[in-house]
């Protein structure tokens, strides 16, 4: 540039600017004595970089140990407890009296009966047994034959064990000013009919109204969840002569308790299905929660509400089983989850409740003589997702496998059908063997995309050298560091982030197969070495805790084979930080994993004794890796070429450009990279068919190129 002349004056076409001598060379003072604080500015931000990520780290492993000492804790007195709770939860009568379950009002048409004996009742099949009560006509519990209470118990799971006065399928006609909650009518029913696949049940109101009550096993053939269904009928008929409001009815869907291995309650809730998406009430809303330092702190809710319409099905469910019902031809408005008290004196918050649950229905004033009817199927069983997935109205969403469901349902369906061959092979191990050979097929299918990583790892790794001289050249300006760091993997045509693929595509599965052995019912009680059951973290009946602590030896295994892949896969950077980072892997993994289900902790040991085997494979070509210069420049050099030809270009202009205001200096800066990317492309196109044409004074073009 002509001295004297402004960067505006030159683009502008505008006059030119004489300066004197001493004002440049004034100006060329100030450039470099900013230019020396800035490499001193860069040179300290480095340090407080390299400080601010040792700080963060230590933060993160300071908040994972007091993660995994509260799990440790509450892991530990919960077993404590589990006998005593055991105990009470086998007396009904003492577990009744803990219940906070409202009664209705003596001038109630629906009070219940003073001292009308319990009649029982019991439908069965091959696959549960149903047991129903004449105080409301409704199910007092279900016994789920094929599922053991407990681990080596011969006594079957019985759902809705936990109060007489939540009666499943209980009808509830719920009125605001009696209560906020709905309560299930207690009168005695009376039973009109009884065969060996049905029930009826009668109830006459004070001349207003007739409830008839009928249930029936499901016979169909080809329907995974017919042995496990029971059909309903209600129907409320006006006898009297005046019109009788019924206002909204309320159905109890059964009460379900926390299972011992959900030590947080995340999978005991009631849930409800709108046609697109579920809602679920959690148990977690009726605890007491400190939030996060604070942050979030919220109080026990006495029972929690939903109201929605249209509402095609409801269920309560755990951890491993669920009761849902589907109405038909009619649509619920919404509907209740409620706490029920079973051990307000366990240590753990989250084992002291029961969840039942109500699903409502708007029901209209009856004229004399009309009759409100509401039928349905009430499914009660194991929480598996092709049984529930018959029931034909998106039941399967009760398994809530959270945004990872796309990853979670066909892994579940490729477990179910390696079992269903591995189970004849090894009936005992079964469960365990169809997660090792699951993850087999996992690991086989991204092989490919691993190989790229490890070969991209072993190619950077040659790198070390160049990147290290680069390093020490440019030490004061961490920017350049960073381009000739790129400039330098495009010319070699690497691609730094080619080694996070494999994790980007391991952690959806990783996390997909969490949800779907945390929920299935198929793997509670399986057996598999030494572990006795897959749904919780092993121990060893011989040394079951060490101080206190829960001996869990699968995750110190599954430490063990992460310290060894971490020295077999070749590191990419020689970054200290890194290298940290890498060294405290197998710790950070023994955390994370110590509370887990063992069967996820099986499957992520088994992955990453594939990945050694790889590694180990790939490592023996590592002497035939050569680095080789792109002949053309790839994209990334390209661009790279362009920002430094348009650096240049502002650099050109001296120091002045900097006075220039924000808008002018971006307008400028936006017209020298176009520029150099226009020179770029036209370089990259001479000699080719799409060179652009020049053309002639007269206007005409030159002949095309043979």
């Amino acid at each position: 540039m002509p001295r004297g002349e402004s960067p505006r004056a030159r683009n502008n076409g505008e006059k030119k600017i004489d300066c004197p001598r001493s004002f440049l060379k004034k100006n060329r003072i100030q450039f470099l004595i900013e230019t020396k604080l800035r490499a001193e500015s860069a040179r300290t931000t480095a340090k407080m970089d390299k400080k601010n990520t040792v700080i963060g780290v230590l933060l993160l492993m300071a908040a994972m140990y007091f993660m995994y000492d509260s799990s440790v804790k509450e892991a530990a007195a919960e077993r404590s407890a589990r006998a005593a709770r055991a105990e009470r939860m086998a007396t009904p009568s003492e577990t009744a009296k803990a219940v906070p379950a409202r009664k209705a009002p003596k001038q109630s048409p629906f009070a219940p009966d003073e001292n009308i004996p319990e009649k029982i009742v019991s439908l069965e099949n091959d696959k549960i047994r149903i047991n129903f009560t004449n105080k409301g006509g409704a199910i007092k519990n279900v016994e789920l034959r094929d599922y053991p209470k407990a681990q080596g118990s011969k006594d079957p799971f019985v759902f809705n064990d936990i109060d007489a006065r939540v009666p499943a399928m209980g009808l509830s006609f719920f009125n605001p000013d009696e209560g906020e909650i709905p309560v299930p009518i207690q009168k005695s029913f009376a039973l009109v009919d009884s065969s060996a696949d049905s029930v009826t049940y009668r109830l006459r109101v004070e001349n207003k109204f007739d409830i008839t009550r009928k249930y029936q096993l499901v016979k169909a053939d080809g329907i995974d969840a017919a042995p496990y269904t029971i059909a309903t009928a209600t129907s409320v008929k006006n006898i009297s002569s005046e019109p009788q409001p019924i206002g909204e009815v309320f159905i109890c869907l059964g009460a379900v308790p926390p299972t011992e291995s959900d030590v947080y309650g995340t999978n005991l809730a009631a849930a409800f299905f709108d046609g697109d998406g579920s809602r679920f009430l959690k148990s977690s809303s009726f605890v007491d929660s400190s939030g996060f330092l604070g942050i979030g702190k919220t109080r026990a809710k006495y029972f929690e509400k939903l109201s929605l319409y249209p509402i095609v099905w409801g269920a309560v469910k755990n951890q491993f089983f669920a009761a849902v019902f589907t109405p038909e031809k009619i649509a619920s408005n919404g509907g209740d989850a409620i706490p029920i008290a079973i051990n307000l004196k366990d240590s753990n918050k989250y084992m002291r409740n029961a969840v039942a649950g109500f699903m409502g229905f708007e029901a209209e004033t009856l004229q004399p003589g009309e009759v409100w009817n509401l039928g349905g199927s009430y499914y009660v069983g194991p929480k598996e997702l092709d049984r529930l997935y018959s029931l034909g109205a998106g039941q399967e969403d009760v398994m809530n496998y959270g945004w990872f469901g796309f990853v979670s349902r066909p892994l579940s369906r490729l477990m179910n059908w390696i079992h269903s061959w591995v189970s004849a092979v090894s009936p005992n191990w079964g469960w365990g063997w169809s997660i090792v050979i699951l993850t087999i097929i996992v690991r086989a299918v991204i092989w490919p995309l691993t190989s790229v990583q490890i070969k991209s790892a072993q190619r950077m790794a040659k790198l070390q050298e160049p990147l290290k001289a680069i390093r020490e050249k440019y030490k004061d300006d961490q920017k350049r560091v960073q381009q000739e760091t790129m400039k330098l993997y495009s010319e070699y045509g690497i691609n730094p982030l080619a080694g996070c693929l494999p994790i980007f595509i391991q952690l959806p599965i990783f996390i997909g197969l969490y949800y779907m052995l945390q929920t299935s019912c198929e793997i509670r009680f399986a057996h598999f070495l030494w572990i006795k059951d897959l749904a919780r973290p092993d121990t060893i009946e011989a040394l079951p805790s060490v101080f206190g602590i829960p001996l869990h030896l699968l995750p110190l295994i599954n430490a063990a084979v992460t310290f060894l892949q971490m020295h077999i896969t070749p590191t990419p950077s020689t970054d200290k930080t890194q290298a940290w980072i890498f060294k405290l892997m197998p710790v950070i993994m023994l955390v994370f994993f110590y509370t887990f289900p063992s069967g996820l902790v099986l499957y992520w040991t088994v992955q990453s004794l594939i990945g050694i085997l790889q590694a180990i494979i790939v490592r023996r070509g590592a002497s035939k890796v050569v680095l080789k210069k792109r002949d053309k420049p790839g994209f990334m050099q390209r661009m790279q070429e362009a920002m430094e030809q348009a650096q240049a270009a502002q650099m050109a202009r001296g120091p002045e450009f900097e006075k220039l205001p924000l808008k002018e200096r971006l307008r400028i800066a936006r017209e020298d990279a176009a520029k150099a990317r226009k020179k770029l492309k036209d370089e990259r196109l001479k000699g080719t068919l799409y060179e652009p044409r020049k053309k002639n004074p007269g206007g005409r073009s030159t002949p095309p190129k043979r």
